[in-house]
C-alpha cells in the first residue's frame, strides 16, 4: 500500500511553494499527498501580496477529518499564519499516532511579508513543539527561536542545540526531536552549510552554492522531502542527507517563470 502524507500549509496560486509544491515533492517520492489549507495567499513570482488565513475551526475540521479516516504516516507543517490556527492544529495532532511530523516554521516570505503573526510563536512552542519531530528553520527563523544572532556555522550549531532542547520539553510524540537548520541565508561564499541536530549529535551538510536565482519554494521542498524520506523508513540522519540532496537538485533545476523569482523544480526526479 502506498503511504500517505498530510501537508498542512498555505496555498500558493503561482504553484512554487506551499501545498502545491509539497504535493509535487511527495509525489516524486511515490507517496500519496493529502492537504489541509491554512491560508489562501495572493502571490506570484514577484512576491506575496496578501495572506488570508482560513477559519481555525475549518482548519481543525480539515485535519481531523483526514486523520480519522486515512492512515497518515507523516505530517508536514508549513505556514500557519495565526496563533488561532496553531492552537487549532495542536488540538488534533493527538490523532496522529506514530506519524512523523516535520515542521517548517514559516515566519516571513522572501519579500518580507509576515506569514506568522506577532505573538503566535510563543503559542507554537507551547502547543506544537510537543508533537514536532523535526523542525526546519532557516537562519533568520532560528535567531528568533533561539534568541541570539547567528553569523557562523558554530553559531548555527549552538542555536540548533538551544532549539532542540526547547523541543524536548513536555514531549508527546514517540520520536526524539531534531532540528535541521538551513544555512542558505548565511553568506559563506561558495558553500552552503546546513546543520542537523538529533540524538545528542550534530552533523554538517555541505554542498557547493548553486548559482541560480530561481529559488522559490526551497524551504517547502526541503521539509517535504525530509518528511517523505522519514515516512519511507529512513533513519533521521539518512533522511536529512537525502533531503539536502533532493533540494540541491531541485534548486539546480530551478527555472524562470513569470517576471520574478522562478521556482525550484522537484519534477526533475520524474525525468
Amino acid at each position: 500500500m502506498r503511504k500517505a502524507v498530510l501537508t498542512v500549509a498555505g496555498s500558493d496560486p503561482s504553484g512554487g511553494a506551499g501545498i502545491q509544491q509539497d504535493i509535487k515533492v511527495l509525489t516524486c517520492l511515490k507517496l500519496y499527498a493529502c492537504a489541509a489549507v491554512t491560508a489562501l495567499t495572493v502571490q506570484n513570482t514577484k512576491g506575496v501580496k496578501s495572506v488570508n488565513p482560513v477559519n481555525p475551526d475549518l482548519l481543525e475540521a480539515q485535519v481531523r477529518t483526514v486523520l480519522e479516516d486515512i492512515d497518515i504516516s507523516g505530517i508536514k507543517i508549513g505556514m500557519l499564519s495565526t496563533a488561532e490556527n496553531v492552537a487549532a492544529l495542536s488540538r488534533v495532532l493527538a490523532l496522529k499516532n506514530r506519524a512523523w511530523v516535520v515542521a517548517d516554521p514559516v515566519m516571513r516570505s522572501k519579500n518580507d511579508k509576515v506569514l506568522l503573526e506577532d505573538g503566535a510563536w510563543k503559542v507554537y512552542e507551547e502547543l506544537l513543539f510537543p508533537y514536532v519531530d523535526i523542525l526546519t528553520p532557516n537562519v533568520n527563523e532560528a535567531e528568533v527561536i533561539s534568541s541570539f544572532s547567528i553569523d557562523s556555522v558554530e553559531k548555527m550549531k549552538e542555536a540548533a542545540w538551544v532549539i532542540q532542547k526547547k523541543m524536548t520539553k513536555k514531549r508527546i510524540s514517540v520520536h526524539e526531536p531534531g532540528v535541521y537548520l538551513k544555512g542558505g541565508h548565511l553568506g559563506l561564499g561558495k558553500e552552503v552549510v546546513d546543520v542537523f541536530c538529533h540524538r545528542g549529535k550534530i552533523i554538517t551538510l555541505k554542498v557547493p552554492r548553486i548559482e541560480n536565482i530561481h529559488t522559490h519554494g526551497t524551504g517547502c521542498t526541503l521539509s517535504s522531502a525530509l518528511c517523505g524520506y522519514l515516512v519511507t523508513g529512513e533513519e533521521p540522519e539518512e533522511a536529512a542527507f537525502n533531503a539536502k540532496a533532493f533540494v540541491s537538485a531541485a534548486i539546480k533545476a530551478g527555472f524562470a517563470l513569470g517576471k520574478g523569482t522562478g521556482p525550484v523544480d522537484p519534477l526533475i526526479f520524474l525525468k
